[in-house]
């Protein structure tokens, strides 16, 4: 007769494991920091997201006629601050290239007089605006009793 396999046993082969471990490894150090960065892009912001406002079929809650809730805005251009009480705005230019904090502060103050249970504030801000511009107008307006900045990019 002819030669037979051996009783159904294979070849006898190990498996090399270790570049698939390495693989694997690499694959979650790549996962743990794209979750890190994924965490400090995103900011909570009270601002009314644009898609929900432009689209007619969703249904939008309307506060009572009498609480209607003012939107206070503060917006940081590349050579102005602009503040913004629902359509009323007011406009300070930079002052020496940089914002002009003691007017900002002044409506700020004013704002807290007549709206003394506010906290929040949006800050729209301009995409060439300098970024310690930014931190600087954070910084002012949580100075100011309105710790709850939403933070608005354009």
């Amino acid at each position: 007769m002819g030669a037979s396999m051996g009783g159904g046993k294979g070849p006898n082969v190990d498996l090399n494991l270790v570049p698939f471990i390495d693989l694997f490894s690499t694959l979650i150090c790549f996962l743990l920091m794209t979750a890190a960065w994924q965490e400090l892009d995103s900011m909570q912001s009270n601002a009314p997201p644009k898609a929900t406002a432009e689209m007619p079929d969703t249904p939008q809650p309307t506060p009572p006629p009498d609480q209607k809730k003012v939107m206070l805005t503060v917006a940081l251009g590349i050579d102005k601050v602009e503040v913004a009480e629902d359509d009323q705005t007011k406009s300070f230019p930079h002052v020496a290239g940089e914002p002009d904090v003691a007017k900002l502060v002044l409506t700020l103050k004013e704002w807290k007089t007549r709206f003394p249970d506010r906290k929040d504030v949006v800050l729209a801000t301009d995409n060439k605006a300098k970024y310690k511009h930014l931190v600087l107008m954070m910084d002012t307006l949580i100075g100011e009793q309105f710790p709850d900045v939403g933070i608005n990019l354009n």
